[in-house]
């Protein structure tokens, strides 16, 4: 069970162990480097482990990966970004983003900001705080997740919060309008692993 905080421009999500605040713009440099410059960064990007997956710099992350509204929820129909609180601590960032899918459709992304907030089953509780808020407030019916399939860490992370594994690849789930820009997934075709989560059942 999830609670809704709202207030004048604001909501706070309230999980089991964590609750999610919206990430200001001020925190996007920090979320950028528990992403690619932290002791996580090695289970998703960059030599040894991911070779051909290059760690973003700064301007890529703003450019490619987290537009400015992913900080301000000018846009919550396309995505918006939360921290994950523990104790008035931050541990982590989650996000969804909806506006390369079809519709009732959102994609999740989570990291924690170093191991030690790690397998304290943050993660899963802001998955499923997420999730349950977007089938609420967004009619979100469809979530899906996509990590590396080495990331095996991860895969089990998410299957423990309810996702399961599926063939389809990300084609299927994408606007026709991004079928080129991301269809391959962010591992390539063969290497990323789809894991969805069906919310209307």
């Amino acid at each position: 069970m999830i609670t809704i905080v709202k207030g004048d421009g604001y909501v706070m999500i309230k999980g089991n162990k964590i609750n999610l605040l919206p990430v200001r713009l001020t925190e996007r440099q920090k979320i950028y480097e528990w992403c690619f410059h932290s002791e996580t960064t090695k289970s998703h990007s960059g030599p040894p482990d991911y070779p051909d997956i290059a760690i973003a710099t700064y301007q890529e992350f703003c450019d490619e990966y987290y537009e400015e509204y992913y900080f301000t929820g000018a846009h919550p129909e396309k995505g918006q970004g939360f921290l994950i609180m523990s104790n008035q601590e931050a541990v982590g960032f989650i996000s969804y983003s909806a506006f390369h899918l079809k519709s009732s459709l959102a994609e999740l992304d989570i990291w924690m900001k170093d191991e030690a907030s790690c397998g304290k089953g943050f993660g899963n509780d802001a998955l499923y705080a997420l999730s349950n808020y977007l089938k609420k407030e967004l009619n979100i019916r469809l979530l899906l997740i996509a990590p590396a399939k080495k990331n095996t860490r991860a895969v089990k992370s998410y299957e423990r919060a309810g996702f399961k594994r599926t063939d389809k690849k990300m084609n299927a789930f994408l606007a026709e309008e991004f079928q080129l820009m991301y269809g391959n997934g962010d591992y390539g075709v063969d290497e990323t692993m789809i894991l969805i989560n069906h919310l209307d059942k």
